[in-house]
């Protein structure tokens, strides 16, 4: 994954812009609760889906195609991100706070994935 680097100045392409919107729109209208972030580099045609809840270093990559549809374009975000909840076993619905308090941490306290 692209290494992130936040400021109060970011340089980031409209379009890049628009479409991280219109994914992060998506993932929240379809696991409502959850702390989605997605970041988009359209000059590499990839996107990076990750939940902030379970994990800032795991994702998943979307690749870019610019002859999907509308509604082709939400099944893959949708899918990503609920293959990274389904990687937390944590249920493709509104975030639970309890089952995401409850999920298995490791010695430094991150959520553990299967990542098989």
């Amino acid at each position: 994954m692209q290494q992130d680097i936040t400021t109060d100045t970011p340089q980031i392409p409209l379009g890049d812009l628009m479409v991280a919107k219109r994914m992060a729109d998506t993932l929240h209208k379809a696991y409502p609760g959850h702390l989605w972030a997605v970041t988009v580099d359209g000059a590499q045609g990839m996107a990076t889906v990750r939940n902030l809840s379970l994990s800032g270093q795991w994702g998943f990559y979307v690749k870019l195609a610019h002859d999907w549809s509308a509604s082709n374009f939400e099944k893959q975000v949708k899918m990503a991100g609920g293959e990274l909840l389904e990687r937390y076993k944590v249920r493709r619905e509104r975030a639970n706070n309890e089952e995401l308090a409850a999920l298995p941490v490791n010695y430094a306290g991150r959520h553990i994935a299967d990542h098989g």
